[in-house]
């Protein structure tokens, strides 16, 4: 989360610039954040999961490409961030050894009472889509429906644990790569104005490489609001 922070502070140090009268940076693009939740088409075994907990932030530097007063080419780069809340029953490890076997992923059973179960995947994504604007455009503004695609490296994976141990609260944080998918990929859905819109994203690749025992592999659908042109 240190990024989106980062980025959010960007914004409002250059928002509090332009309300003092001083002339913004003609920067060619603009930043893009999504954030809403996410959700997984199946738990695999014994996972739970708290939707509202479970958040999706996505982090972008964008740049617009207008053929014509109605149609544009957007697209870009920058972070996707998910943190999917497991719940308390269970929880993932990597690398563990079970009957004498080492696993990449393991499903395990909550024996500390976990306050928070998370795992959060941090993703170099690169969205684009076409634009379409049935009013017109000249910059990009207005009413618009987007459709597109979008393309992910996973740059790295951990789980992060809260329980109490002993009288105290003990926060825990294991990276790994929970045989997790190197790459992702989906298709997106916007539709709204430029600065404010809300937005659809379906990957279709499964978020594990292998499927568990059960023969569950769940694929990522992340819903929610954008805000653009800071």
């Amino acid at each position: 989360m240190k990024y989106v922070y980062g980025a959010l502070l960007i914004f409002f140090m250059i928002s509090a610039s332009a309300q003092d009268g001083l002339k913004r940076p003609d920067i060619p693009g603009e930043l893009m954040v999504d954030v809403g939740f996410n959700v997984w088409s199946s738990m695999p075994g014994p996972l739970e999961r708290r939707t509202w907990a479970s958040k999706s932030v996505g982090v972008y530097y964008t740049k617009r490409k207008a053929f014509s007063s109605k149609l544009s080419l957007n697209y870009g780069a920058g972070l996707g961030l998910e943190k999917m809340s497991l719940g308390d029953s269970s929880t993932l490890f990597s690398n563990a050894l079970v009957n004498d076997t080492l696993r990449s992923v393991f499903i395990g059973p909550n024996t500390q009472n976990f306050e928070k179960n998370r795992l959060a995947i941090t993703y170099l994504d690169i969205p684009v889509e076409f634009r379409f604007h049935p009013f017109g455009t000249e910059d990009g503004e207005g009413l618009f429906l987007g459709v597109g695609g979008v393309v992910g490296v996973r740059l790295n994976a951990h789980t992060k644990w809260k329980y109490e141990n002993n009288g105290e609260t003990t926060r825990q944080k294991i990276s790994g790569k929970f045989n997790l998918n190197s790459f992702r990929y989906g298709y997106q859905v916007r539709a709204g104005f430029r600065g404010v819109h809300v937005f659809y994203k379906r990957y279709v690749s499964d978020v594990f490489k292998d499927s568990f025992e059960d023969g569950s592999n769940p694929i990522m659908t992340t819903i929610g609001i954008n805000v653009t042109g800071f």
